[in-house]
Order: structure tokens, then C-alpha cells, then sequence
């Protein structure tokens, strides 16, 4: 990164949230960190980090979105989190002073940011106020939403799981003019994604079909706007 006002200009493109928030976090931010940052492009699918990998490296979510993985026995891997409103990650694991990082994120849409060597990414942080309030105040945040909803989850039924995740998949997906929306999951992703078998998955399907909130094209979910608000009612 050449300057800071590229920095502020490159913050300055996304979205309204993120981006005020990346303002005030960089408000004083000095040069030499600056220079220090480096912009990167990540395809979909792809690791941003990896669990157990050395913590030496932060990102900053300037566009995309991006999820936590968990790569369980026999194979397979379970999408734990989607983390709408972390912006940065890879710090936890600084702040409690952990070498390795503990969890896998990787871009579940494709994403652009920087990256910082932690090392540096301290060495600024611990002598910015600023920075380091507005950093703490928002891992406080997101650790206290996690334990209120890995709570709520744990009792959640494969139906409201599958409900949740259609809600959300409609909220950020691509809909045609008519505002239908095809969820290009296979039960099985769905599967990995909420938690359960394949064939609770399949029993959640045909139960929210016959309930009116979804319908079934070539094989797929499809969900009008009409069904989105109605399925965010039933979750309600």
C-alpha cells in the first residue's frame, strides 16, 4: 500500500457499514503500517487461514463474505459461522497470545482485502488507542453474539436450521426480476451446513414444501419474496 489516503479511498468503496467502521479504525493509523499493507483478491472456496497454520498474518475484509469451517472425521466439513460483520480476522488468536489459529475461514463469496504481518499489525495496535478500543469493542461484541446464538443452535430443530439458512441465503443471494431466488446447494452442503444428516435434511425439505415456504424446481429450492417473508414469520 503506497499512501494512506489509497487506504481511505480503497475503505471509501465499500459497503456503508464496513467501511465506516474501517475509516475510524484507520483514522490514525501511521504510515510505516500503511506501507506495510498488502491488497490480495480471493476467489470463492478459497482458505483466507487455516486452523492450526501459524497465527502470523491479519486480513481485512475490505468486500465479499466469508465463513468458518470445521473439517470433522470421516471427511466432513462443517460451515459453523458466517461472520457478516467480522471485518477482520486472525487477531483472536494475537490477543491471546495462541501461535496457531484456531479455526478455518474461507470466502464463501469471492473477497478482497489486506493483509498485515501480526507482528506489525501490534506493534500499531498497542499504541493506538483508537484502534485498540474499537477492535476490543467489537470482538466483545461478536464473542457475546456467538454464545447467545451457539446456544440458541444447539436446541434448533433440522427444520429451523434449514429455515435460518434459507432466510439468509435469500437475504444475500442473486434474485431474478420476479425475485425468485434458486439456492444452488445440494442436500448434502445443506447437510454440511446446518448440522444434520442428509435425511433429516431431505424430512425438513418435504416439510417445509408442504407448508407452502419453499418449492422444488429440476431438483433445487426456490424461494419467491413472498416465501422469504413468510418463512422469516415462521422463524419469528
Amino acid at each position: 500500500m503506497e499512501s494512506k489516503q489509497q487506504l481511505m479511498e480503497m475503505i471509501a468503496d465499500t459497503e456503508q457499514d464496513r467501511g465506516n467502521y474501517l475509516k475510524a479504525l484507520f483514522e490514525y493509523v501511521p504510515d510505516a503500517i500503511v506501507e506495510g499493507l498488502i491488497y490480495e483478491e480471493i476467489p470463492k472456496g478459497q482458505y483466507i487461514l487455516r486452523a492450526g497454520a501459524p497465527s502470523d498474518m491479519i486480513y481485512i475484509i475490505l468486500s465479499g463474505q466469508i465463513t468458518g469451517v470445521d473439517h470433522q472425521k470421516m471427511g466432513r466439513v462443517y460451515y459453523f459461522m458466517d461472520f457478516t460483520k467480522m471485518y477482520l480476522i486472525g487477531d483472536f488468536e494475537i490477543f491471546a497470545d495462541l501461535p496457531e489459529y484456531c479455526i478455518s475461514v474461507c470466502a464463501a463469496k469471492a473477497c478482497r482485502l489486506l493483509k498485515i504481518p501480526s507482528k506489525r499489525y501490534m506493534s500499531w495496535i498497542q499504541h493506538d488507542e483508537n484502534a485498540l478500543f474499537l477492535r476490543m469493542k467489537n470482538i466483545m461484541a461478536t464473542l457475546t453474539s456467538e454464545r447467545i446464538v451457539d446456544r440458541e443452535y444447539i436446541f434448533m430443530s433440522c427444520t429451523e436450521r434449514l429455515a435460518d439458512y434459507l432466510i439468509q441465503s435469500y437475504r444475500n443471494g442473486k434474485k431474478d426480476s420476479l425475485g425468485l431466488h434458486r439456492v444452488s446447494k445440494t442436500q448434502s452442503e445443506l447437510a454440511d451446513r446446518v448440522g444434520y444428516n442428509v435425511r433429516s435434511v431431505q424430512r425438513s425439505i418435504s416439510s417445509l414444501e408442504k407448508d407452502g415456504l419453499i418449492f422444488n424446481e429440476n431438483g433445487k429450492i426456490m424461494l419467491s419474496q413472498e416465501q422469504f417473508l413468510k418463512l422469516k414469520q415462521y422463524r419469528d
